[in-house]
This record gives C-alpha cells, sequence and structure tokens, in this order.
C-alpha cells in the first residue's frame, strides 16, 4: 500500500502511518521518501506491505477495481468516515460536500451510510453522472461532531481551514 500526502500535511501522514501500524497484525516492510514536484511544496510518501493487507485488498478492490461497498463502510464506521471527510469532503458556506472520483452506486452507499446516521445527505448529479454528495447545514454540523473525536485537534483544524471555501 501507498500513501502519499503534501510535506504541508507531514503531521496527518505520520498519524496515518501510526494507525495502520498499530492496526496491522504481524511484521511490516516499511519505506519511506520525498518526491519532488514542480510546486514549492514537495510530497511525501510512504509504502507499507505486510502479510495480512491481502484481506483489505480483497474488501476494497473486488475484481481488482475499487469498490466503496455498504459493508466497508460498516467496517470501518465513523473512523473510516473521519478520514473520508479529511480527503475528500468540503464546507461551502453553511454546507458540505464529499466529491471523489467515485461510481454512482458508491455515491449512493455513501450517501446511505450518512443517512443511517442521522446525517441529511443527499447525491447530486449533473447530466452525465453523479458528481458529489450535498449535506445539509444540520447534516454538516452532526457529521463534524461525529468525525470530530477520532482526529487529533491539530490535523482536523488545519485540515478544515484548508477545506472551507472562500469568504464563509
Amino acid at each position: 500500500m501507498e500513501v502519499v500526502r503534501s510535506e504541508t500535511e507531514r503531521s496527518f501522514l505520520k498519524y496515518q502511518l501510526k494507525l495502520l501500524k498499530e492496526l496491522h497484525e504481524g511484521p511490516i516492510d516499511f519505506y519511506q521518501d520525498r518526491l519532488a514536484t514542480n510546486s514549492y511544496y514537495d510530497k511525501e510518501r510512504f509504502r507499507f506491505h505486510g502479510d495480512q493487507l491481502y484481506r483489505a485488498y480483497e474488501l476494497l478492490y473486488p475484481r481488482d477495481h475499487r469498490y466503496i461497498s455498504p459493508n466497508v463502510l460498516e467496517i470501518t464506521g465513523t473512523k473510516g468516515l473521519a478520514y473520508l471527510w479529511l480527503d475528500q469532503g468540503r464546507v461551502n458556506g453553511l454546507r458540505g460536500s464529499l466529491r471523489g472520483r467515485y461510481s454512482p452506486e458508491e455515491y449512493q452507499n455513501i450517501s446511505d451510510y450518512l443517512n443511517s446516521l442521522g446525517i441529511q445527505a443527499t447525491p447530486h448529479a449533473n447530466q452525465l453522472s453523479t458528481i458529489e454528495i450535498c449535506l445539509s447545514r444540520q447534516g454538516l454540523r452532526l457529521l463534524l461532531e461525529i468525525i470530530n473525536v477520532h482526529l487529533p485537534k491539530n490535523t482536523y483544524n488545519k485540515m478544515s481551514r484548508r477545506r472551507t471555501a472562500v469568504g464563509t
């Protein structure tokens, strides 16, 4: 498994590595390096290999294509939702949205999971496909309350400011 983040998100990358080491059973192979970019900030990367990762791969990548199923969402729970928000979440005014490279079915699965937690979430589509999940004001507030417990304070505060739209 490979995780790459901007060097400005180094503390979150270290937290992810620590979490993976704690959750993985057995020995691991680990390699960390820095990738040069054309911008001012480089990318930090770590590669993580362990014998037990095949279980996660089989669940997340059936037929070698990533798929977020209801089963995956139930297993990862609110902690998985917290990391999904950090990677894909946006605050637009008083509302929120989750936007990524997901199929319409994956968007529906995520939306159904959010609604099962009491978070008002609706998939939004254009003429071609589903493009995001929109969160209501109360839904955004409830989501932030739920995920705040799972994240280190400094990481969440830094990520939320970066994700906030101009003028809010």
